[in-house]
């Protein structure tokens, strides 16, 4: 699992792909603007951080406990390429060290809130078994909700961060919205 993963975020080719998403993006929404853009980038980005929250940690927290699964790596994945789409989106993927930088970044990024969403989604996990001992049902419901929703919001704010960043704002001063 672990090649694999370092595989899909150090692939080079991602480059190409990122740049078409990107290209057909903007043919689809002409009159958009790149912030706009991003938010479109942002939200499909967590819709699928969502589900798959949603989808490993609902059977998780049905038997009670939450082994590391493919989540996190697909977490990083997304996480990595959302990161490398708003950088080229705000064109700051530029040759030599700085898109070095970019790259560094986005895969620190991606692992750090990765881990950090499932080490929350574990906690959900053992709190549900211990509050619910004898309703499985409700533990499964109730900890696929909490993952989706981890999930989610990990990959709006690390979007939102990433986009103020590129987009040369103060990342860390204003309002967020998570819809």
């Amino acid at each position: 699992m672990y090649a694999a993963l370092a595989r899909a975020v150090l692939d080079e080719t991602q480059g190409a792909a990122v740049a078409e998403r990107i290209e057909r993006l903007r043919r689809r929404h002409p009159r958009a603007s790149r912030d706009e853009l991003a938010s479109r980038l942002i939200r499909s980005a967590a819709l699928r951080c969502g589900a798959a929250g949603l989808v490993w940690s609902g059977p998780a927290a049905f038997f009670g406990s939450m082994p590391l699964g493919p989540d996190v790596g697909f977490q990083v994945a997304v996480l990595n390429r959302l990161i490398l789409a708003l950088a080229a989106l705000y064109r700051r993927d530029a040759p030599g060290r700085d898109r070095l930088r970019v790259r560094t970044v986005g895969i620190a990024t991606g692992v750090g809130a990765g881990l950090a969403a499932d080490s929350l989604r574990r906690g959900v996990v053992a709190l549900l078994s211990r509050a619910l001992p004898k309703r499985p049902g409700a533990r499964a419901v109730a900890g696929g909700l909490a993952g989706g929703a981890l999930g989610y919001a990990t990959a709006v704010a690390i979007g939102n961060l990433a986009r103020d960043s590129f987009a040369g704002r103060n990342a860390w001063i204003g309002r967020r919205r998570f819809w």
